[in-house]
Parts: C-alpha cells; sequence; structure tokens
C-alpha cells in the first residue's frame, strides 16, 4: 500500500511541483540564515533595503499580470483570443517599463538622494533591470500556469534559490551584497529566456483598443487591490527602514524573513489551486461555492496557524545557533502572528475576484492600506515604540481586512453577516483563542516556554479537522486529477 501510494505520488504532477517548491524553500532557509550569519545586521539592513525596492517594483506593475490571469482562465480554450490578450499586455509591459526606467533616470539626474542611508544608488541600475524583468516574468508565469505548465514555473522559482547560494559560497560582506543582486539578475533574465523558448501561445505586442480597455479596468482595480494590500506590509518595512538605524532594520528583515518562509510551504498548493478557484466560484451555484470555501479553508487556515505556534515555540531554540540577532525574538513572534492573519481570508479573495468585485476589494485594500501608514506613523511619531512593535499597525490593518473581507464574501453568497455571523466564520474560536493566547504571552513578555500552551490548545482544539486533512493529503497524492490545473 506505501509502495502504491509512493508510485502514484511519484507520477502526480501537482505532488513533484510541491516537493520541487519545497526543496527550493529549503535552499531559501539555507540562505537566509547564511546571509544573516555572513553579512551581520549592518549589511543585511542594506540588502534588506535592496530587496525591498525590487519588491516595490513588482508590486507596481498595474495588475496586468493579475487581469490576463483571470481573463485567459475562463477564456482559455478561445486560442485566437487568448493570443491577442497577451500580446496587448506585453505592450502595456513594455510601455510601463519606460515609465519606470524614466524615473530611476530622474532619480539620478536630480538626485534625488532615494535610500542614501543604504548606498541605494549603487545598485539602482541592477534594480532596475531586475524589476522590468519581473514584470514579464510575471505575465508569462501567469500564462505557463493556466495552462499547466510547471516545468517553466518551478525553475523559475528554483534558480534564484540556486544563485544565490553559489554567491553565498563564494562572497563575503560587502562583495556578498553585489553578488546577491547580481545573482537575482542573472535568475530573472535565465527564467525570461526559457520561457520565451518554452511559452505554449504565440507572443507577439500588439495593441488592441477593446482588450487594452478591459486589461486596464479589471487590472487597475486588481492593481489596486493586489498592490495595496501587499503595500500594507511593505509600508510597515518602509517605516522601520526610514525611522530606525541600518542595525534595527536588519534584525527586522531576519524576523520578517523566517516568519514569511514558515507559511512558504503552503504557497505552492495555494499557487496550483488558484486559477481552478476562480473558475470553480465563477461557474458554480452560491451552494457549491459555500461547500467549496469551507472545504478550502478548513484545510488552508488551519494548517496556516499549525505552522505559525510550531515555529514560534521553536524559535528560541534556533536563536541559540544566532545570539546577534537576539534582539529580533520578540519581533519575530509578532511578525509571524501578524502573516498568519491573512490566510484568515483564503478563499474569500477569489471568490470575489471571481464574481467580478475588484473594484470593491480594491477599495477596501486601498483603505486599509492608509489604515496602516496612518496607524504605524502614530506608533512612530507619538508614542516613539521599539522597531519590533511597528508592526502591530499591520496586525491591526489586517483584522479589520479580513473582517470586511469575508463581510462582503458572505453578502454576496446570501449568508448571514452580522458581527457575530461574520466573527464566527473569518475569526473561529478554535484558532482566535490560541492566537490570543500567543498574543498576550509576547506583549507580557512571558517566558518563551509559555508558548507551548498555544500550541497545545491549538491541537486540543482543532483535533477533528485535523484529522481531516489526512484525507486531502491522501486524496492529493494518488489522485492526479484533485487539483485540475
Amino acid at each position: 500500500m506505501f509502495k502504491t501510494a509512493i508510485k502514484l505520488a511519484l507520477k502526480n504532477k501537482v505532488v513533484l511541483f510541491v516537493i520541487s517548491r519545497y526543496g527550493t524553500y529549503f535552499i531559501h532557509f539555507i540562505n537566509s540564515l547564511f546571509i544573516a550569519v555572513y553579512l551581520g545586521p549592518y549589511y543585511l539592513g542594506i540588502w534588506g533595503f535592496v530587496s525591498l525596492m525590487t519588491k516595490n517594483l513588482y508590486h507596481l506593475n498595474l495588475g496586468i499580470s493579475h487581469a490576463v490571469t483571470a481573463i485567459i482562465s475562463v477564456h482559455k480554450s478561445k486560442e485566437f483570443y487568448v493570443q491577442k490578450v497577451i500580446g496587448t499586455a506585453l505592450t502595456l509591459l513594455m510601455a510601463l517599463s519606460f515609465l519606470v526606467a524614466l524615473f530611476f533616470l530622474a532619480n539620478e539626474v536630480f538626485s534625488f538622494n532615494f535610500g542614501a542611508k543604504y548606498n541605494f544608488s549603487v545598485y539602482a541600475p541592477v534594480v532596475l533591470l531586475i524589476g522590468v524583468l519581473s514584470y514579464f516574468n510575471s505575465l508569462f508565469t501567469s500564462i505557463f500556469r493556466v495552462y499547466g505548465r510547471l516545468f517553466e514555473i518551478a525553475f523559475q522559482q528554483t534558480v534564484l534559490p540556486v544563485l544565490i547560494l553559489l554567491a553565498i559560497i563564494l562572497f563575503k560582506k560587502d562583495e556578498l551584497l553585489f553578488a546577491l543582486v547580481g545573482a537575482n539578475f542573472l535568475a530573472f533574465l535565465f527564467s525570461f529566456i526559457l520561457y520565451l523558448i518554452k511559452s505554449p501561445v504565440k507572443l507577439k505586442p500588439i495593441f488592441d483598443f477593446r482588450l487594452f480597455k478591459r486589461i486596464q479596468i479589471k487590472g487597475w482595480h486588481l492593481f489596486v487591490y493586489n498592490s495595496s494590500f501587499f503595500f500594507i506590509v511593505i509600508s510597515t518595512r518602509l517605516f522601520v527602514s526610514g525611522f530606525y538605524s541600518v542595525e534595527e532594520f536588519g534584525y527586522f528583515t531576519f524576523a520578517f524573513s523566517l516568519a514569511n518562509i514558515v507559511l512558504m510551504l503552503l504557497q505552492a498548493f495555494s499557487f496550483l489551486i488558484f486559477p481552478k478557484m476562480l473558475n470553480r466560484f465563477a461557474i458554480s451555484t452560491n451552494d457549491q461555492n459555500i461547500e467549496l470555501l469551507k472545504k478550502v479553508r478548513d484545510a488552508y487556515v488551519t494548517t496556516s496557524h499549525l505552522l505559525v505556534h510550531i515555529a514560534v515555540v521553536f524559535f528560541p531554540l534556533f536563536l541559540l545557533l544566532f545570539p546577534q540577532y537576539q534582539s529580533s525574538s520578540e519581533a519575530f513572534v509578532l511578525i509571524a502572528l501578524t502573516v498568519v492573519l491573512y490566510t484568515n481570508s483564503f478563499g474569500y479573495s477569489g471568490l470575489l475576484i471571481a464574481k467580478g468585485y475588484e473594484r470593491k476589494i480594491g477599495n477596501l485594500a486601498f483603505l486599509v492600506l492608509l489604515v496602516n501608514i496612518l496607524f504605524a506613523a502614530v506608533l512612530i511619531t507619538f508614542f516613539q515604540v521599539p522597531f519590533t512593535l511597528v508592526i502591530l499597525a499591520t496586525m491591526v490593518s489586517y483584522f479589520i481586512y479580513v473582517y470586511v473581507q469575508g463581510r462582503m464574501g458572505r453578502s454576496m453568497l446570501g449568508l448571514d453577516k452580522s458581527i457575530k455571523a461574520v466573527w464566527n466564520d473569518v475569526y473561529p474560536l478554535r484558532l482566535f483563542t490560541p492566537y490570543l493566547l500567543s498574543l498576550s504571552f509576547v506583549i507580557f513578555s512571558a517566558p518563551n516556554y509559555c508558548f507551548a500552551f498555544s500550541l497545545l490548545l491549538f491541537l486540543a482544539l482543532n483535533f477533528k479537522v485535523l484529522l481531516k486533512l489526512k484525507t486531502v493529503v491522501k486524496s492529493i497524492v494518488v489522485n492526479p486529477n484533485f487539483i485540475n490545473i
């Protein structure tokens, strides 16, 4: 029986893709540790700022690739139409790249001194090239994802950590900084070339005004939604980078990187099922969507919280190997408890996008972004909190975001949208009780072993749900069509 399951798993492209992702995440985890050790808090702060700028460029993509994903996921069978959509998107990305290049040129010509504390001007030209390549790679990823072409996607997601590992082996200190930036550029360039060679559709820039208008409208709302959401946490990192020392931002970067690695374990799975979820939500009835939501939310959200509680318990032991980053302990727990909140909205965002609610969720994300900026500014300027507590602004913002999005989703499905009903849905007591317990431990500076009580409470309250996850895992292994990519 066990051997049969192994054979089936090795023939299942979903399982193989997820396994490859976990291997990549392991390399990424090792890279994060060695980068932290070899750079130290100061240079890690600089690397954190450079990485933050590349992420800023990536998210300033006007939602073009997101719009293409939403459109071709529904119209995949119309080959000529799909090619016209992709061709128009390519033209839009070229125009966007030109505008971004003008901004970088203006920063250099007019000496705006952006990021001077981090010596950013030295890395800016390569960061610009990485940003432009990321626009096109994001579009290509959307295309290959919809067509189920996983090898090329896996290559893109694997080549970066591998090249970074080589840079870590060959370089140290400030030389390592340049090598890391160079590794990022080469990884994006190699992926770009592979996508061009292996594309399942013809890649030819065109301009169709009707499609331009559709992509622009849908893309703009998705851009406001995605960029506003991602800039919630990015704006918090920008506040820390601007108002605190380079070393403190290094500690924050260390804690933030490790906290996000915890949830990367689930991103491979969510990455695969998202296009399928959009299609299912778009064509299914409300009753069918309610049933699907419950299944995917129970599995995804519960597992996310489990991983975070485990990570919080073992993080103090991990710090014994990296004593120079002891100052990041409180930040790690708060960041981990913050980022896991977003998973509580899982499913509802896909449902609302599939049903054409991009504008509403975009407006919601933008308003929450403003709340985060205002709250972070108040914490820093009026209360002068240490860098570890700035993330509380994002935690409050996520609480609001998840609740309102859940209310919008329930309203669309015709479910009870009272405060109690929505709260019990997005923040069920079986998850929220151990979450609050961990939060109280960190706020009141309880000993690290206390977090084990939160984990035990979580396991007790979620025992039945965790048993059901075994069925989901078995279905993925033995049935290649469980996720019909």
